[in-house]
């Protein structure tokens, strides 16, 4: 699915030992801090700005208050001192305003879901998911990033105890991001998760608001996860590729398109078929077994942060 075009790494390689300065603007589900970590490491000098105190208890960053007039005097003032404005996100009066400032910087839009649907960009960018290449004919799909050193070292960590709890209970666990709390129009999963949990059928445990780390700890205690049902977008976010990288298998909604062309290891639901779906994949030991295989190896392949990192720095250039 992702591949670098052949050319990739000896244009990477030529440029790979210059420093940059590289600002990220905004951090959407932590993707900006999965590259910025990466790009550490490759020697890069790097800063993430976040504006949301959720995102930043959950991800970390510099987090600044946009609607403060002195805060965005100084995100602006510090900005100068970049060479990269890489900016997730782009929407709205921060968009206006670091474009009216980009003159001698270059500027990475990344698109990542709302900001983009049904809008265009007839400007080269970058989408997080491959529904979004529609809205922005010049634009490249980038793979969210996995850290899977990160998910390696949550894994062993908990390899022991979870083997101690399942030795003491057999009821299936699932681990489930409730994204929909302020839009009640997308639950598609309440009352079927309460009914199983009453009828002892799965254990359900909420994935929101918590520090990234113990948000990896729950998936990884778990046996199954769930992933959002969005008809209107047919596709998956990086919650679901850390339950693959994690070994865990994962239910949710793929469109017939994407699924055809892409063919990403996810147990496939929709909005009306969720529960009976829900209760076959619980049953079906072999299954979960294949998916448990299959959803490490395609992480691997296809969302390496190393790989995706190599093909941001392209980007820049």
């Amino acid at each position: 699915m992702f591949k670098l075009e052949e050319n990739t790494s000896s244009h990477y390689n030529n440029y790979k030992a210059s420093t940059m300065k590289i600002a990220h603007i905004n951090n959407t589900s932590g993707i900006a801090s999965v590259i910025a970590e990466q790009q550490r490491r490759e020697g890069h000098d790097v800063d993430v700005f976040v504006f949301n105190d959720t995102v930043f208890k959950q991800f970390g960053g510099s987090k600044l208050n946009y609607w403060s007039p002195l805060d965005r005097w100084k995100l602006f003032r510090r900005l100068r001192g970049y060479d990269v404005w890489h900016y997730h996100y782009p929407y709205g009066s921060l968009k206006r305003s670091l474009e009216k400032r980009k003159s001698d910087k270059i500027y990475l839009k990344h698109y990542h879901g709302n900001d983009l649907r049904d809008r265009h960009e007839g400007d080269f960018c970058l989408v997080s998911t491959p529904d979004l290449l529609r809205y922005a004919p010049n634009g490249r799909w980038l793979p969210s990033p996995i850290d899977l050193m990160e998910i390696g070292a949550t894994s062993e960590e908990l390899v022991s105890a979870n083997n101690k709890v399942k030795q003491e209970s057999t009821i299936i666990k699932v681990a489930h991001y409730p994204y929909y709390k302020n839009y009640s129009s997308f639950d598609y999963y309440s009352d079927v998760l309460f009914r199983l949990h009453e009828e002892k059928k799965c254990e359900v445990t909420s994935v929101l608001h918590q520090p990234h780390l113990q948000a990896l700890r729950i998936m990884a205690s778990s046996d199954i996860i769930i992933g959002k049902i969005l008809p209107d977008v047919g596709w998956f976010g990086k919650f679901e590729l850390e339950g693959m990288a994690l070994g865990k298998p994962v239910i949710a909604y793929v469109s017939e398109e994407l699924y055809e062309k892409y063919k990403p290891p996810i147990y496939r639901t929709t909005k009306d078929t969720f529960r009976k779906d829900l209760e076959t994949l619980i049953e079906d030991r072999l299954e979960r077994k294949r998916l448990t295989s299959e959803g490490p190896k395609y992480v691997r392949a296809n969302h390496s942060v190393e790989a995706v990192v190599k093909t941001v720095m392209i980007c820049y250039h």
